[in-house]
């Protein structure tokens, strides 16, 4: 494939290549070192990096589409981590997705989200007026919960100190998650409050590579947040919304927010800092395994909060090997989890993920993502783990002294 002429006019070609860092792939130096740090690389089915990057360095748009390998790929970057050229999959794969040619290989289920969520605001077709709905009745509920006539589960009030945007499994399977950061916020005794003009964290023109609707989706964020007036808008456990909102959201709107943005876990951390959140940890008397998201970890340098939030809610935290910057993608990365029909798939691509989660011989693990929780959780079903899956938040709102 090396000797083959390079395609300066394909789609592609024009689209890379503009970067010194990132998307230089025509810097490649074809020495493999990607699909040697690449996870799957060695599985069934497993995409091969070297072959994208010189694919895309070559032009060859229809033989890379045509290969599956851009909806295979996890575009976690463990592979390019040590790229000597800077070269970074995610940056190369996303341009590629964003070929008009490639549309044709975009998952329904990722089509339908991003319809619903420029029409409604929420991947899962939620409307405002459910949303408000919902959010009324685990209300209702939160009262209960934390034995108090006041307390509420707010939504659109102007100038909270925060906003806090949700996983679309909170307002749908996982209520109960919702109800648990409500705690949470609670515990601080700081205003906050939902949103039912954006609903939910997600932001799937990620996953498409479409510039377009990336920023759309990021504008139905930041222009709500403002009219609010909030301080700091807080990010539930989502790897792809916190990369996108925290760590590429200057970028894509090309300027500063009018606030802070932090994850759910750098928030109570920061609390539990001052004092004001208060955890026992003999609520859970065990070591936790604890899992990078890739969006959150390598690719966005949030690698200590939520370790630290977990420290503080359990006997002791346990590493995977490797984690950190080398951690291993939970398996579905890149927008797989999001497509139902992947199942089968997403067992082999997290067949090294599961072998960490064993090797740990523990019987509970914690990530600050609710798709990584999924994954984790139908990885341990599948290889017979018999390990808990939690988010770092859920355990922290579990261990709250109120």
């Amino acid at each position: 494939m090396d000797c083959v002429k390079i395609n300066m006019e394909s789609e592609l070609s024009r689209l890379l290549n503009n970067l010194s860092l990132g998307d230089n792939s025509l810097e490649c130096l074809t020495c493999s070192a990607c699909s040697s740090r690449c996870t799957w690389f060695e599985g069934e089915e497993g995409p091969l990096p070297r072959q994208i990057v010189r694919m895309a360095a070559l032009g060859l748009d229809q033989a890379l589409i045509d290969s599956g390998m851009l909806w295979d790929c996890l575009v976690c970057n463990r592979c390019t981590q040590e790229c000597p050229m800077g070269i970074q999959m995610d940056v190369v794969v996303r341009k590629a997705r964003s070929l008009a040619a490639a549309d044709g290989q975009i998952p329904e289920d990722i089509k339908t989200g991003i319809k619903n969520k420029l029409e409604l605001g929420d991947v899962n077709g939620l409307t405002k007026e459910e949303f408000v709905e919902t959010v009324e009745w685990v209300s209702e509920e939160f009262v209960d919960d934390v034995d108090d006539d006041q307390a509420e589960i707010p939504h659109d009030v102007a100038g909270s100190k925060f906003l806090y945007l949700p996983n679309p499994r909170e307002l749908g399977i996982n209520l109960l998650h919702l109800t648990a950061m409500g705690k949470l916020f609670y515990a601080m005794k700081e205003t906050w409050t939902l949103s039912a003009f954006h609903t939910d964290v997600t932001n799937w023109g990620y996953f498409v590579g479409k510039d377009d609707i990336t920023r759309e989706m990021a504008m139905m964020v930041v222009e709500p947040a403002e009219k609010l007036g909030i301080e700091t808008l807080v990010l539930s456990e989502c790897g792809h919304g916190y990369h996108v909102l925290k760590y590429l959201l200057e970028e894509i709107i090309g300027r500063k927010p009018g606030f802070k943005v932090m994850s759910i876990p750098e928030l109570c951390l920061e609390y539990a800092k001052k004092g004001v959140l208060k955890f026992d940890p003999e609520v859970h008397p065990y070591e936790i395994a604890y899992h990078d998201p890739c969006n959150i970890a390598r690719k966005s340098n949030g690698y200590e909060a939520p370790r630290e939030l977990l420290a503080l809610c359990c006997k002791g935290v346990k590493e995977l090997v490797p984690n950190r910057k080398d951690g291993i993608c939970c398996g579905g990365g890149g927008g797989l989890l999001q497509d139902s029909t992947t199942t089968k798939k997403r067992m082999i691509s997290g067949k090294p993920k599961a072998d960490q989660m064993k090797a740990t011989g523990l019987k509970h693990i914690a990530a600050p993502c609710l798709s990584c929780h999924r994954q984790l959780g139908e990885l341990s079903k599948h290889y017979k783990l018999e390990m808990k899956v939690d988010t770092v938040a859920a355990i922290a709102s579990e261990s709250l002294v109120l």
